[in-house]
């Protein structure tokens, strides 16, 4: 008689609770069990609370101005969205978990999915709650812990783990013999991914819940969603289906756009512009070991404005390019085709298209470029990358940054990035 393995690999989804507020929270003690709100860019609306925020029923997406007086008399702190410090927070939590699984795939900034075998006895509690311990104690971040047998049933678990008081952040629904009463309390388009449409399609067919989802005929779910319904189905039945992925599929195209604190209406405004938000999609295609081969720029005035004003240009390379001074010339050209004086400019951005990877880059015969000439422009972009790296993304730049910028985004309650600037770490004094 064959020995049955005793390694039995679960699947867990980690999730950082409340983490732009929590990053706030960690890096500055005063915040802690207080209500706080964070921002979007130009201080625009509530996208993240604390949960003493979420007590005090405000509002997610609210407009900040519409809130800004209640939030006064709540004695709430607002914050302006630091992405520096939740990137940085981010990249420390996922370091932290590999030392606590066998596989990790990062799903988002405060989500990811870890493969983990369990133990003889099967009982996954006690590292889920060293895991906890181990993360608030470095990082001051609370984390809620799903296990199941597979990614579907990971996340419902996540699910029941944040609605069960008494679960303390963590749920192993493996461990239920009977799920279905748990299965029930999931909404139907609270299901990882089941989107609005397909929703409402399964809500006409009496389909309200997880269980309802994972008992519906397999031919009408197939047939509506193809392998990805089977797939959905399979999960839910406890079958693993999609694998841990640790590597990243290569993006398609890297976006970098940003709404104005005042409307532009100058040419050399939307040029620099477009050329700081070039220079950080270059960079971002470097760290990734991108090229990219079509250059796209646009901009546009606001939704709400009574004359409306879209327009977008591109540029096609004979060969793809990194390289952030050759990407500058083009923005440069690009802007002024983009650009119309009888319009006020709300938001811009710049696209990098057509990417491909930096290992099977090869040439055209017509722009051809030496051996030399490549080498160059590599060891002048590691350098630049390294130095900003190190030290802060103004080390080294391009002129065209260094005037004033008026329109730049409004962040009037940002708070200091003590974890990526040396000069903003806080100072005892004895």
């Amino acid at each position: 008689m064959k020995k049955k393995n005793s390694n039995i690999k679960a699947m867990a989804l980690i999730d950082a609770n409340n983490f732009y507020a929590s990053c706030e929270q960690s890096i500055n003690p005063y915040l802690r069990n207080k209500p706080i709100v964070i921002l979007s860019n130009n201080d625009g609306c509530i996208i993240a609370r604390s949960p003493e925020a979420r007590i005090l029923k405000i509002k997610m997406g609210a407009p900040y101005f519409k809130e800004k007086e209640r939030l006064n008399k709540l004695n709430v702190t607002v914050l302006s969205s630091n992405y520096s410090l939740y990137g940085d927070m981010s990249k420390r939590l996922m370091n932290l978990l590999r030392n606590y699984c066998e596989e990790i795939e990062i799903y988002s900034i405060d989500e990811a999915f870890v493969s983990i075998n369990r133990p003889n006895e099967k009982n996954l509690y006690p590292w889920a709650r060293e895991v906890r311990s181990f993360i608030y104690q470095n990082l001051g971040i609370t984390l809620t812990i799903g296990i199941g047998e597979n990614k579907v049933r990971a996340k419902i678990a996540n699910k029941l783990a944040k609605n069960i008081d008494s679960s303390a952040g963590i749920f192993d629904i493996v461990r239920i013999e009977d799920d279905n009463n748990y299965l029930k309390e999931i909404s139907v388009d609270k299901v990882w991914g089941i989107g609005k449409q397909t929703s409402n399609w399964l809500k006409t067919k009496g389909v309200k819940n997880a269980k309802e989802l994972r008992d519906i005929h397999e031919g009408e779910i197939v047939k509506k969603l193809g392998i990805v319904g089977k797939r959905l189905k399979l999960e839910l039945k406890g079958n693993k289906c999609l694998p841990i992925e640790e590597t990243k599929n290569p993006k398609k195209e890297i976006q970098v756009s940003r709404s104005f604190s005042k409307p532009i209406t100058k040419l050399e405004d939307l040029t620099q512009a477009l050329a700081i938000y070039a220079i950080r999609a270059a960079a971002k295609m470097r760290s990734q070991n991108l090229k990219s081969s079509t250059i796209r720029v646009f901009a546009r005035t606001s939704h709400y404005s009574n004359r409306n004003y879209r327009r977008s240009a591109c540029k096609k390379l004979i060969n793809a390019t990194d390289n952030t001074s050759t990407i500058l010339k083009i923005i440069v050209a690009l802007s002024k085709e983009i650009y119309n004086p009888e319009y006020k400019l709300s938001k811009a951005g710049v696209l990098m298209q057509d990417l491909t990877n930096c290992k099977y880059f090869q040439q055209s015969l017509i722009n051809y470029e030496s051996q030399e000439e490549l080498k160059k422009s590599i060891n002048l972009m590691t350098t630049i990358d390294l130095l900003n790296n190190r030290f802060n993304n103004k080390a080294i730049t391009w002129a065209i940054t260094k005037k004033t910028q008026e329109w730049a985004m409004n962040r009037n309650s940002l708070s200091k990035a003590s974890t990526t600037n040396i000069k903003k770490i806080p100072i005892i004094v004895i």
